[in-house]
């Protein structure tokens, strides 16, 4: 931080405060937005100010200012070499420019000068950046207003389905804790949280509710490119999981019984084919994204968070033995791996501030899912996700993402950030179960 960021973040935030007062006058006739819209912004920029706080003064380092560092000289190379800076932009230059490389190493940020994941994330901040004066902390609100848009989004789509359940879905897309710090600062994983909505909620418009417009289509495909470029394993899970969705929307409208039957069994199949082909397509030009390289690099994240958890004092756990990514040790450690990301940390893991809060968190979500578990119509939940929609994409979405995250992370520093995207859906999950209770029966 420096002395013009004590002028330009009250400016700024004056900006973001002025569209968002012009957004709920514009939308005056929809109650929704008087009552959320800005109450959630707030929200988010309170986690937004807390994760640069923390990182600045408690850690006093960390990737996010680690991004900030190599995108602040992006802009520079918008004027040394304009041509230069539009190839490495739009990845016609899958390389961090060398000009630049010198500043990254003397802030000794070099090391997230390579990979398709990092150089994204660079690329957007450092587009970003521009507009932001080189501010770190200017950059830092920006992310989470940008964020809060699709976050705002995807919580209008779930209203719009249930407006009964409008208090209870603002909990889940606007004050889950860990989703307002971790889905806040410049990072991977505000940009994944981001994207991820975006890619539910513009697929959903054109499929579900079948309202055809070539801006979500826009969306749609930035999302997916996105979120296959920095972290491509989300990808083989989102696909399969709207699929699901589309097969339970509309198999009720299907007459034949045989199809009926057939039909979710092919839209499953057609969603991990399109998912392989997809991020296989991916991996032709990207490396690290290549089918065959997928084992190794869940094997690299294991060996490099244990050994962070290890040298740094990271909160790490284990699955109970020799991890496998074999099948069978896939199923054999599933059941730990999905436990632990879900209700993880558990408060005698705790090591810090930072993981209090996760910590305390998981425990309310112990609590809902017991309370689900211990209902005498417990018998009566997978009516509800084979008969809902949303149901049916966020069950198979949390499942599959948390085993995934629960086989890579071995440290809870990196899991609480990972896991961000399925607090929502987890939120969503155990709602519409007990809204689906007390209504007695699934549409």
């Amino acid at each position: 931080m420096t002395i013009l960021d004590v002028f330009l973040v009250p400016f700024y935030l004056g900006l973001f405060y002025f569209y968002a007062q012009r957004t709920v006058r514009a939308n005056r006739h929809d109650p929704l937005y008087a009552r959320y819209y800005i109450k959630g912004l707030n929200y988010k920029f309170f986690g937004a100010f807390s994760f640069a706080f923390i990182y600045l003064f408690y850690y006093k380092g960390g990737d996010t200012i680690a991004y900030y560092d190599d995108a602040s000289p992006v802009m520079k190379l918008l004027v040394i070499d304009p041509l230069w800076f539009f190839k490495f932009i739009f990845g016609l230059y899958n390389h961090y420019p060398e000009i630049l490389l010198a500043e990254t190493r003397s802030t000794g940020t070099s090391y997230l000068a390579k990979g398709s994941a990092t150089l994204t994330t660079i690329r957007i901040a450092g587009v970003l950046n521009i507009f932001s004066c080189n501010s770190f902390m200017v950059l830092t609100f920006m992310f989470a207003f940008i964020c809060y848009q699709f976050v705002w989004r995807a919580f209008k789509l779930m209203v719009s389905l249930y407006p009964v359940l409008h208090k209870q879905f603002s909990y889940a897309f606007l004050m889950v804790p860990s989703a307002i710090f971790w889905g806040s600062g410049i990072g991977k994983d505000t940009i994944m949280f981001g994207a991820i909505l975006l890619f539910f909620t513009s697929y959903y418009n054109m499929v579900i509710k079948r309202e055809f417009r070539i801006r979500d289509l826009i969306m749609f495909l930035v999302a997916a490119y996105v979120t296959a470029l920095i972290r491509g394993f989300i990808l083989f899970t989102l696909i399969p999981c709207v699929m699901m969705m589309t097969m339970t929307n509309y198999r009720s409208k299907i007459k034949s019984s045989v199809l009926r039957f057939l039909i979710g069994p092919i839209l499953l199949a057609g969603g991990g084919g399109a998912s392989y082909f997809f991020v296989k397509s991916l991996g032709d030009s990207v490396e690290s994204y290549k089918i065959d390289q997928l084992e190794k690099k869940a094997e690299g994240f294991h060996s490099w968070h244990t050994h962070l958890a290890q040298t740094e004092g990271g909160s790490s756990y284990s699955l109970g033995g020799d991890v496998s990514y074999t099948p069978a040790g896939i199923l054999r450690q599933a059941p730990m791996a999905i436990l632990i990301t879900l209700f993880g940390p558990f408060i005698w893991q705790i090591r810090s501030p930072v993981m209090l809060l996760s910590g305390v968190e998981s425990m309310v979500f112990f609590y809902l899912i017991l309370k689900i578990i211990f209902n005498r119509k417990v018998y009566q939940i997978w009516d509800m996700i084979t008969g809902d929609p949303i149901l049916s994409f966020s069950f198979p979405f949390i499942i599959i993402l948390a085993l995934a995250i629960g086989m890579t992370s071995f440290n809870y520093g990196a899991l609480v950030r990972y896991k961000t995207p399925i607090l929502p859906f987890f939120a969503v999950t155990i709602i519409l179960i007990n809204y689906y209770y007390q209504k007695g029966k699934v549409n």
